[in-house]
């Protein structure tokens, strides 16, 4: 009987551990895959062809801005809590359903390479535009 209650203590401490994990994080840089560094630095490498040098610079340094791929805000967030508008507006929520971040994607009026016609590319961001992060300390360190 002891053994019961503990296995059953031992399940309910995963579930909650489960219930807690990164993806109801209200730090949006926590539920990605880019949240290392050099991850973010591997993308901007061999992924990012043809995206300008300073939408680069501020993505490696973990943020999201107008003109970024949604490869680029999906790697930093992680997929959107909420998809509308046929993929065209992505919501980002807390766990209590308060909004953190509302995305509106857009076609790029160029595309940046030859088969990239149908990317979407960040129109605006509505909210935290750092998605819970703190923003950046100085203009020396960000492009903001």
């Amino acid at each position: 009987m002891k053994m019961t209650k503990w296995i059953l203590l031992g399940l309910c401490g995963f579930v909650l551990m489960g219930c807690t994990g990164r993806y109801s994080s209200p730090i949006l840089i926590e539920r990605g895959e880019g949240r290392k560094e050099y991850e973010r630095e591997y993308f901007a490498i061999k992924e990012s062809m043809g995206i300008d040098k300073r939408l680069k610079d501020v993505f490696k340094q973990g943020y999201i801005e107008e003109e970024m791929t949604t490869d680029m805000v999906n790697l930093l967030w992680g997929p959107p809590d909420r998809e509308t508008n046929d993929g065209l507006i992505w919501e980002y929520y807390t766990r209590e359903g308060k909004l953190i971040t509302r995305l509106i994607w857009k076609k790029p009026d160029l595309a940046r390479l030859k088969g990239y016609e149908s990317e979407l590319v960040l129109k605006s961001i509505e909210g935290d535009r750092y998605g819970g992060s703190p923003a950046p300390a100085s203009k020396s360190y960000s492009n903001y």
